[in-house]
C-alpha cells in the first residue's frame, strides 16, 4: 500500500515503478467525483515489472496448474500404454478432486477410465474452458509461472484517510511517501497549492498510528534485506523520499532522508522495530523524462524492488505456504466472475455449481460454495483463504464487530460508497430541504438517513445490503451514529471529515474561562491518537452529555449545556485530548452570576466530565489500539513556560501537586473537584468584568496557560 500526505509523489511513484521510470502529469488521486478512483488497485509482475490484470493472472495461474496436471496424466497413460503416447481427442475429460494436498503443482487426480462423473469430481475441461473463457486476453493460453504483487495507490488526502481501515493489514508491506523538499512541521498543501491545517509530521503521525498502532501482530522474523540481516517485526512501513530534483547532488538526497528518518524514529520510539528506511529519493518531476532522469529512476526502482522482494520472501505468511492452494486461486476467481455464465457453463457437466455470488456475503456462505464447487477442506481452510485475498486487498473480510465474519466480494463497489457518502457533492436536487441537508452536513459535520439513501439510492444499493454497509462504517468509525429519535425523525450521523475546514477559535468575549485539563498517555505508551479516534470520542461526549448542542471547529467541540449554564470545550493536542469550560459572565446582575456558578459548580461535581473523559479515551485506546492496551490513562497539565505536557496524580484524592517541569519551571495543581480557571478573586464582578473578560479572550486564543483553583 502507498501512504502518505497528498501532493508528495506518490501516484508519481507507481508511475515511475511500473513504467520503467518514465512519468507523465497524473490528476490527483481523489475521491471528488464518483467516477474518480479514491484507491488504484495494480497488479504488478515482480518478474518482469509489468502491470497485469488480476482476473487474468488467476485465469493463468489456474490454467497453468491444469495444463500441468493434463502432462502428468499424459505421461503416466503413455507409461501404462506403450501401444499409444498420445490421448485421443475421444478420452473423456479427466476429473480432478481438490482435496487437502491440492496446489498449484500437486493435485490429485482420479482416472477418467475407473470413475464416473459425479458430485465429487470436477471435470478439467470445465475449468479449464471457463478459465480460458473468462479472460478478455490471449495470454490466458500462456502458461504463466510468474509471481505478483498487488500495489494500492491511495489518496493521501485526510478526509479520505479513515476509509481505508477495513483494507489495512499486519500482513501489508506500506510504503510511506514523504516529500523531502518539505520540513515536516511545514503545513501540508493541498492541490489547489493551499496549506492545510495539518503539518506533515501529522499526517505521517496519523498513517504510522493507523498502521501500527491499530495492528495486533506480534510477527517478528530476521532476513537479510538488501544484504543487510534485519530484525523485521509486522507489520513493516518502507520510508521513501520524492522530490530529489528540488534538493542537490546525491550526498545532499542523503542528508534529507536521514533528518526526516531521525524525526520519525524520535517521535515514534515504540515503533522503531517496524519502521525500515529505504535511503531511495525519487525525482518526481513529470517535465523531466530525460535519458539520465529516467536512467536514475530505474536504479532507485531497482533497489525498491529488491528491497519488497526480500521482505516478501521472509514474510511469515508466505513462508507457511511455500505454494499457495490451487483451490484458493479457483475460490477467487469464482468470487470475481459472473454468477449467470459459471453456471451457464456448469450446467454442462453433472456437478451442480448453481451456488450464487453476492457482494456481501458470509463466511458460511462461502463455506457452502466451497462445498458445492468440491474445493472445501474445512472451516479453517476458508478462513486461511479469505484471509490472504483479504491482504491481496480482492475482498473485504471484516472482523469487527457487529459486521465480523462478513465478505465484500466486490472491493471497487465498496469503495464507490465510501467515496459517495464521505464526499459532498453539490446537490443535484431543486428541492430546498435536500439542499439544506447538505449544507448542513458541511457545516456540522452531521449527515442525516436521508443523505445517506439518496446515496445508496444512486448506486443502486439494495435494502438488505445497506444495514451491512451502515454497520461496517460504523465499525471502523467512519461514521457514527449521534442519535435515534422516537418521533419518526431519521437517524442522524456524524462524519467530522465533511466538515469545511475551520481553525477559527471559539469567541470568549463575555465568558470565564477555566484552565486546560488534559487526559492522555506518556509519549512512550502512545505517540500519538489519531483522529479516527478523537471523532469517535467526540461522538461519545455528544451522547454522554444528552441534549447539548455541538459546535465544531478544526480538532476541536464546544457542548453547550443549556441545563447547567456552561459550555465544555474539548480539543485535540498531538497525543492528549484537553477539556475545559466555560460560563457566561453577567457582571450588573450579581445574584444572577452567583445562580449561575452555583448551577456550573454542581454540575461539573455530578457528571464529572474530566473522568468520563479519561475513561472513555481509555475504553476507545483499547478497543481500537490493542498494542497499547495496558498503558494508563492519566491527567495532565501544560507548562506555562515551555507547554510541555506533565502528569498529575490522581486528582479526586484533594490533594494538591507542585509541578517540577524540566524545563525548570514550578507551578501549582490543585485537585480536579474544585476544576475552575485560575485569576484573583473578584470582589465585585462589576468592576472586574473587563480584567474577566481580557484573560478569557487571552485563553482562548491560547496566550495564557492557568492552573487549577478553588472556586470558593
Amino acid at each position: 500500500m502507498d501512504t502518505g500526505p497528498q501532493k508528495v509523489g506518490k501516484s508519481c511513484l507507481i508511475q515511475a515503478i511500473i513504467r520503467q521510470g518514465f512519468i507523465h502529469a497524473v490528476g490527483a488521486t481523489t475521491a471528488a467525483v464518483i467516477k474518480k478512483e479514491l484507491v488504484k488497485l495494480i497488479t504488478y509482475n515482480m518478474n518482469n515489472k509489468s502491470v497485469d490484470d488480476f482476473k487474468a493472472v488467476l485465469a493463468r495461474k489456474i490454467i497453468t496448474a491444469i495444463e500441468t496436471v493434463k502432462r502428468q496424466i499424459r505421461e503416466e497413460e503413455s507409461h501404462s500404454d506403450s501401444s499409444s503416447n498420445i490421448i485421443e481427442s475421444s478420452t473423456p475429460s479427466p476429473l480432478i478432486q481438490l482435496d487437502s494436498t491440492a496446489s498449484v503443482s500437486n493435485l490429485v487426480e482420479t482416472s477418467p477410465q475407473t470413475t464416473q462423473a459425479d458430485e465429487d469430481m470436477i471435470p478439467l475441461d470445465f475449468l479449464e474452458n471457463y478459465f480460458r473463457g473468462s479472460s478478455e486476453s490471449d495470454r490466458a493460453s500462456v502458461i504463466d509461472h510468474s509471481y505478483y504483487g498487488k500495489l494500492w495507490d491511495v489518496a493521501g488526502h485526510s478526509i479520505y484517510h479513515k476509509t481505508y481501515q477495513p483494507f489495512l493489514s499486519h500482513n501489508c508491506i506500506y510504503l510511506l511517501v514523504l516529500d523531502m523538499s518539505q520540513d515536516m512541521n511545514n503545513h501540508v498543501v493541498n492541490q489547489e497549492g493551499e496549506n492545510t491545517e495539518m503539518t506533515y509530521l501529522e499526517a505521517v503521525q496519523e498513517w504510522l498510528a493507523s498502521i501500527i498502532g491499530s495492528s495486533k501482530s506480534i510477527a517478528r522474523t530476521k532476513a537479510k534485506i538488501n544484504g543487510v540481516l534485519e530484525d523485521i517485526v509486522w507489520p513493516i512501513v518502507i520510508l521513501v523520499g520524492t522530490h530529489a530534483d528540488n534538493l542537490g547532488d546525491e550526498k545532499a538526497c542523503q542528508e534529507r532522508f536521514e533528518i526526516f528518518e531521525n524525526t520519525i524514529l524520535q517521535e515514534f520510539p515504540s515503533y522503531i522495530d517496524h519502521i525500515y528506511g529505504s535511503e531511495i529519493i525519487f525525482n518526481c518531476n513529470h517535465k523531466d523524462n530525460s535519458e539520465k532522469t529516467r536512467l536514475q529512476r530505474q536504479k532507485n526502482c531497482g533497489k525498491l524492488h529488491n528491497i519488497l522482494r526480500d521482505f516478501v520472501n521472509h514474510h511469515p505468511f508466505i513462508a507457511r505456504f511455500s505454494e499457495i492452494p490451487l483451490k484458493w486461486y479457483i475460490m477467487a476467481a469464482i468470487l470475481h466472475t459472473s454468477p449467470d455464465r459459471l453456471n451457464e457453463e456448469a450446467a454442462k457437466f453433472p456437478t451442480k455449481l448453481n451456488q450464487s455470488i453476492s457482494r456481501i456475503m458470509t463466511a458460511e456462505e462461502i463455506e457452502l460454495l466451497a462445498k458445492e464447487y468440491k474445493l472445501f477442506d474445512g472451516t479453517e481452510d476458508v478462513h486461511q483463504m479469505l484471509l490472504y485475498l483479504h491482504d491481496l486487498g480482492e475482498i473485504v473480510y471484516c472482523q469487527k464487530e457487529p459486521v465480523k465474519g462478513k465478505v465484500v466480494t466486490q472491493v471497487e463497489w465498496l469503495l464507490d460508497v465510501f467515496r459517495s457518502i464521505i464526499q459532498l457533492d453539490k446537490s443535484d436536487s431543486k428541492g430546498q430541504a435536500k439542499n439544506e441537508e447538505y449544507e448542513v452536513a458541511r457545516d456540522t459535520g452531521i449527515i442525516s438517513q436521508h443523505y445517506i439513501n439518496d446515496k445508496f439510492d444512486k448506486l443502486k444499493v439494495e435494502e438488505k445490503e445497506r444495514k451491512f454497509l451502515l454497520d461496517l462504517m460504523e465499525s471502523y468509525d467512519i461514521i457514527c451514529k449521534v442519535r435515534k429519535e422516537d418521533d419518526g425523525r431519521p437517524d442522524q450521523y456524524s462524519v467530522p471529515y465533511l466538515l469545511r475546514s475551520n481553525s477559527q477559535e471559539f469567541d470568549c468575549k463575555g465568558f470565564k474561562v477555566s484552565g486546560m485539563l488534559y487526559v492522555g498517555f506518556k509519549p512512550s505508551q502512545m505517540p500519538y491518537i489519531p483522529d479516527g479516534i478523537f471523532f469517535r470520542l467526540l461522538v461519545s461526549c455528544c451522547k454522554e452529555w444528552k441534549e447539548s448542542e455541538i459546535e465544531l471547529r478544526y480538532k476541536c467541540a464546544k457542548y453547550r449545556l443549556k441545563e447547567d449554564c456552561y459550555d465544555l470545550v474539548v480539543k485535540k493536542e498531538s497525543s492528549y485530548i484537553g477539556i475545559q469550560y466555560r460560563y457566561r459572565m453577567k457582571p450588573n446582575n450579581p445574584q444572577l452570576q452567583q445562580e449561575i456558578e452555583a448551577k456550573v459548580k454542581k454540575s461539573i461535581n455530578e457528571k464529572k466530565p474530566y473522568k468520563f473523559l479519561r475513561n472513555k479515551l481509555a475504553s476507545l485506546i483499547k478497543e481500537r489500539m490493542p498494542r497499547i492496551e495496558k498503558s494508563d490513562c492519566s491527567y495532565f497539565i501544560k507548562c506555562p513556560s515551555c507547554n510541555r505536557f506533565n502528569p498529575v496524580s490522581d486528582p479526586l484524592d484533594g490533594s494538591s501537586n507542585v509541578i517540577f517541569c524540566d524545563c525548570s519551571d514550578v507551578y501549582e495543581c490543585v485537585s480536579i473537584h474544585k476544576w475552575v480557571m485560575s485569576s484573583e478573586e473578584e470582589s465585585e464582578h462589576s468592576s472586574q468584568f473587563g480584567k474577566a473578560e481580557d484573560n478569557s479572550r487571552q485563553q482562548c486564543q491560547g496566550k495564557s496557560i492557568y492552573s487549577i483553583e478553588s472556586v470558593e
